[in-house]
């Protein structure tokens, strides 16, 4: 070979080596801005850090069905789930435990901690599994779990069941109050007096269709607080460990409470002065507004609607009224001269229901779907009510908390374990326990020991797309009601407390050219929740779309799609410190299994 095409040669071997090398660079810059390291330039590792898992596992533990589901984000435990069924597979329902495995490079998984997942459920098929933490609190861990199916074996109806489990993590090192008298942490298993690394709680509640899903990276997105969509409800619940009368200063949810309702109270009174125009854009979200003329029309012409619809269910369509007879509506007189419908008309409209949300003090009552509460516009407040706190809070969030102590010796199955409504519109029902099951006992007020606090702020979606609409909406002038809507968190910021959310509506509205009849819609709804005070402010609303031919399932895919556009325009990635660990069993769904338990951030593979 001649020696220029040898020397030409080397410099092309040099060239795709400096071009691998610039490759390799970009990827770990790109990766250190954004947060994450591609995984495929790790995918050969040194074999003193892929360790086989039948090496450091007893056989005993396969054969007994252990599901291996990966590395805690602190990586110092596996964890990994049984599923147990009995024998008759017709009637009888699934068990679940989760167990916590120590992992030392040279030596065997040490087990030590279990709890049993979903405690007082019956579950009869099997579930996915979502296993996450917060980005800073490693404290405790929630499991979420769904039922597969679309229909419900044991019903007609479609929803889905949704169950969820928050379990402390074990002690990292040798904790006396957990066993005082045990040599290794093996042997703790809630057996002794210590609730900071023994408690679980429990919950299950109904989802309908279309189906919220869960997103850790924004549910959990604030620390000790997990944020639940029940479909009719955004639940936000707050998980703490309170040590000794702590009080209010650790509160997690509503701090501001008390600071709203004296600002609210102050900007009633008439001595108070204008201030600045951000003081009064936030006064003007908390006190209703004045009408402007083209609302006070609109109000009018909804009212006089309503009245002939009232009139018609009271049997006086038929016949001849004067001018002077008048109907009461909303403890209003209303005038006679309303538009006319015809027989048939006034049977398309009554198909659709109109379902007004309520706060959790307030009765339910049917209203007819034209006769929407939304268009009338709300009593000014009077002096006697505005000066009191309660009336200044939003109507629509719902807020508890509750404490919960562990007792020595025995405890009893009570009512004090169990927290919340049989009604999981208003708040979630907890069942608080030792990690053997044992309930915990419901205290009024903390205490000198530990307890755990269980803290709830509820968001009532129907009350609230009423008020958006009444307040803000451009078509609130041509809305009747809304049959369908779905919610999708858009973001969530934990330093101001702040929680975006989409709510997508299929609703009836009157065509702008003619008030004969109201078609289908579909549109959307941006609103920002502040978790430090309750109160929500619109962010944007969506222009009216006609729905023409396409179906409901149709309608939320194309919904869903946008808001993922959405956030994938506008996301940032996280640091790699405040990533959320997500460990799944979907792969056991699709008949697969994993290949390796990877624990990227120390470097560490475990090969199954």
């Amino acid at each position: 070979m001649a020696p220029s095409a040898k020397s030409g040669q080397n410099d092309s071997k040099h060239k795709t080596q400096r071009r691998y090398k610039d490759h390799i660079v970009k990827l770990l810059v790109r990766g250190k801005l954004s947060g994450h390291f591609p995984q495929h330039l790790f995918r050969k590792l040194a074999p003193r850090v892929c360790v086989p898992l039948k090496n450091i596992v007893n056989e005993e533990f396969l054969r007994a069905g252990h599901i291996f589901l990966g590395f805690t984000k602190c990586g110092r435990y596996i964890l990994s789930y049984t599923r147990d069924c009995g024998e008759d597979d017709d009637f009888s329902f699934y068990t679940y435990h989760l167990y916590w495995w120590e992992f030392n490079l040279h030596s065997r998984l040490k087990q030590v901690q279990h709890v049993r997942l979903f405690a007082g459920e019956e579950i009869y098929n099997d579930l996915y599994l979502t296993v996450c933490g917060w980005p800073y609190d490693q404290s405790k861990i929630v499991i979420f779990g769904f039922n597969s199916l679309l229909m419900n074996l044991m019903s007609a109806e479609n929803y889905r069941d949704i169950y969820i489990t928050i379990a402390s993590m074990p002690s990292p090192h040798s904790c006396h109050a957990c066993c005082p008298q045990a040599s290794t942490p093996s042997a703790s298993n809630g057996s002794g007096g210590c609730l900071e690394h023994g408690y679980v709680l429990n919950s299950r509640y109904q989802v309908v269709y279309p189906f919220p899903t869960f997103q850790p990276a924004f549910h959990l997105k604030k620390d000790q607080v997990i944020l639940l969509n029940t479909s009719y409800s955004l639940v936000a619940c707050g998980i703490s460990l309170c040590r000794g009368k702590e009080g209010k200063s650790s509160q997690i949810l509503y701090t501001k409470r008390a600071s709203l309702s004296h600002r609210t109270s102050a900007s009633a009174s008439p001595n108070t002065s204008a201030g600045s125009p951000e003081r009064q854009s936030t006064q003007s979200k908390l006190v209703p507004t004045p009408l402007s003329p083209r609302q006070s029309q609109t109000v009018t012409r909804a009212r006089e609607f309503a009245a002939d619809l009232f009139r018609r269910a009271q049997g006086d369509a038929g016949g001849k009224e004067g001018p002077s007879k008048v109907t009461i509506v909303n403890d209003r007189q209303e005038p006679p001269n309303c538009p006319r419908m015809t027989q048939a008309e006034m049977q398309s409209c009554s198909t659709e229901k109109l379902t007004i949300g309520q706060s959790s003090t307030q009765s339910s009552e049917e209203t007819p779907c034209l006769a929407s509460s939304s268009m009338l516009p709300s009593p000014p407040p009077t002096p006697s009510t505005s000066q009191e706190p309660e009336q200044s809070e939003p109507g629509y969030v719902n807020y508890s908390c509750l404490h919960y102590c562990l007792q020595s010796g025995l405890l009893e199955q009570n009512e004090g374990g169990h927290a919340g409504y049989e009604d999981d519109k208003v708040q979630l029902a907890f069942t608080v326990t030792d990690l053997k099951g044992r309930s915990l006992q419901l205290v009024s007020d903390p205490h000198d020991g530990q307890s755990v606090r269980v803290e709830q702020l509820t968001l009532d979606f129907e009350y609230l797309i009423n008020e958006v609409i009444r307040r803000d909406a451009a078509w609130a002038s041509q809305f009747c009601s809304f049959s369908d809507y779905d919610v999708v968190i858009l973001e969530v910021c934990p330093d101001t407390n702040t929680v975006i959310i989409s709510i997508g509506l299929l609703l009836l509205a009157f065509s702008p050219s003619e008030h004969c009849r109201p078609n289908t819609y579909h549109s959307n709804l941006q609103v920002s929740w502040d978790l430090n005070t309750g109160v929500c402010c619109t962010v944007g609303v969506g222009d009216l779309t006609e729905v023409k031919g396409q179906t409901s399932g149709r309608v939320w895919s194309s919904y869903r799609k946008s808001c993922v556009n959405t956030l994938m325009k506008w996301l940032i990635p996280e640091s790699s410190s405040r990533y959320i660990n997500r460990l799944t069993n979907e792969g056991l769904h699709k008949g697969t299994s994993l290949q390796v338990l990877a624990d990227s951030d120390r470097c560490t593979w475990i090969v199954l």
